[in-house]
């Protein structure tokens, strides 16, 4: 060898060892920070959500059209989270009775076990609805309150503990008021 390919040969070794370390360290931002980040107390900010207050909901209108106020809940009998939180829905469909329809989404394909979910929610079969593409639904549940035209008044991701569920609760009877 020649000592002019010596240095094509160390240069390629350079870039190599950095083109390495470079997917270390990306592989280290990806994997290893947020568990870095959460085990010395760094807090990432949370994804927005898919719904809030003072948007425009994006189901069909005839979910809502036909009461002044409707509460669109989102879950599905296989969800583990719905199942835990099936107590607190059954309270907060309750408490809006009178106040607001309500009416169960849940994803196409799923209709009886849903329709049993719904019914042990108290939520009659006739306002159980199948969940059309377009929507924005992250996770289940999710609590939509929404009036006649169509704009979200609340609207919260999951239920889950007792201090969230007091949240909603509070927030959806100050919706209806």
């Amino acid at each position: 060898m020649t000592h002019g390919s010596d240095r094509t040969i160390n240069r390629v070794s350079v870039a190599a060892s950095i083109g390495l370390v470079l997917m270390v360290v990306a592989t280290f931002g990806y994997i290893g920070w947020p568990l870095v980040a959460g085990a010395i107390g760094v807090k990432s900010a949370p994804p927005a959500p898919a719904y809030a207050a003072g948007q425009a909901f994006d189901a069909p209108a005839e979910w809502y059209a036909n009461a002044p106020k409707t509460l669109v809940i989102f879950a599905r009998a296989s969800c583990a989270a719905c199942d835990k939180a099936q107590p607190f829905l059954k309270t907060l469909i309750a408490s809006v009775e009178g106040r607001a329809a309500a009416v169960m989404a849940h994803p196409p394909g799923t209709v009886e076990e849903d329709t049993a979910f719904a019914k042990r929610l108290g939520i009659a079969e006739t306002d159980i609805r199948p969940v059309t593409a377009g929507l924005r639904v992250r996770a289940t549940p999710t609590i939509v309150l929404v009036d006649r035209q169509g704009m979200i008044l609340a609207a919260f991701e999951g239920a889950g503990k007792p201090e969230r569920q007091a949240e909603i609760t509070k927030a959806i009877d100050a919706a209806l008021r």
